[in-house]
């Protein structure tokens, strides 16, 4: 393992990225000047915990694996736009993919209140 790793996440190819922003882009209106993200869904952050230091090593092992993972929901705020993932766990309170980012925010902004504030997509 890597000891200077940021953070493990699971990556998606450039046509589900273009698939999930357009799929948001149907939902909720997302303004022109928003960074548009959808690349990913971070799992663990690097903090230097220990905890998570294991985490990683646990992940090491299962690098290249493909997941399926459940959209459920979306959260909005004023900083970010981001879809609800039910099946898989992060360290998030709410294991989401970040789609979009107000120009004046950080995508970790889509994992704090109010957007963890998710609604259900049927």
């Amino acid at each position: 393992m890597n000891e200077n790793w940021v953070y493990y996440g699971i990556f998606f190819s450039q046509q589900t990225r273009q698939y999930l922003i357009q799929r948001a882009k149907e939902l909720v209106d997302i303004p022109e000047d928003w960074k548009l993200y959808g690349d990913h869904m971070t799992i663990i952050f690097n903090d230097e915990n220990e905890e998570k230091n294991k985490q990683a090593i646990a992940l090491d092992k299962v690098l290249g694996w493909e997941e399926q993972l459940i959209i459920t929901s979306i959260g909005i705020s004023d900083k970010a736009i981001a879809f609800g993932v039910s099946n898989y766990k992060t360290q998030n309170e709410h294991s989401h993919i970040t789609i979009a980012v107000a120009p004046c925010s950080k995508p970790v902004k889509s994992s704090q209140p109010p957007t963890n504030e998710f609604v259900g997509l049927s």
